[in-house]
């Protein structure tokens, strides 16, 4: 199980990648809910060398380590999915705790903070070798649980995908830890779905 939660942890390093979906058969959303609907008003930051989507949707506060303040929505859900995913694969070793109280839930979050505390991540990716995120689809919705299939293109040039589930506790999207994982954490695919909602970076 720790093996597992490590390769998870460090995803974002070797793979950096969010969700395809396995296993999961697509939600049905509410009447008036759009799980396409793009964000609004996209622009990117920087978090440990690796670009972060931020929109309309969300995050509303950014401290520098924790990213908080989606809204209720398949958009906010999967910005959240995404953000979270990131930091907490890249958070070096003084900020991963306040990220894995903050912005995690489900039972696999001890199991979690052990396997990171074996692991050194002193500083950002190194210039050039951060992935690049394309895009997202969700597969499954409803306003308290949603399960994010986020794609990125690697460095080698080749397709990734992850299964990142959030949940809604306490006003906010977290990203859920079952104990164990119930899914691999990397899936290697051939291409991005027609229906993936891009994720275009300048």
């Amino acid at each position: 199980m720790i093996t597992t939660l490590i390769v998870l942890l460090t995803m974002a390093m070797i793979t950096m990648t969010a969700g395809c979906g396995h296993g999961h058969r697509p939600g049905s959303a509410p009447v008036g809910t759009d799980v396409h609907a793009a964000p609004t008003h996209l622009r990117w930051s920087q978090f440990q060398g690796m670009s972060v989507p931020i929109a309309d949707q969300g995050p509303a506060r950014d401290n520098g380590s924790v990213a908080t303040g989606y809204t209720r929505t398949p958009a906010g859900a999967a910005l959240g999915a995404i953000q979270i995913t990131i930091r907490m694969s890249l958070a070096d070793d003084t900020h991963y705790p306040q990220i894995g109280q903050l912005l995690t839930a489900g039972p696999g979050r001890d199991a979690w903070a052990i396997a990171r505390a074996q692991i050194s991540i002193p500083g950002p990716i190194a210039a050039g070798a951060a992935p690049r995120l394309l895009g997202y689809r969700v597969s499954t919705w409803n306003p308290d649980r949603v399960v994010v299939a986020i794609y990125t293109r690697q460095t080698d040039r080749s397709l990734t995908a992850n299964t990142a589930t959030v949940v809604w506790t306490a006003g906010d999207w977290k990203l859920a830890l079952p104990d164990p994982p119930d899914s691999a954490p990397v899936t290697a695919v051939a291409t991005t779905p027609p229906d993936m909602v891009a994720l275009a970076q300048p």
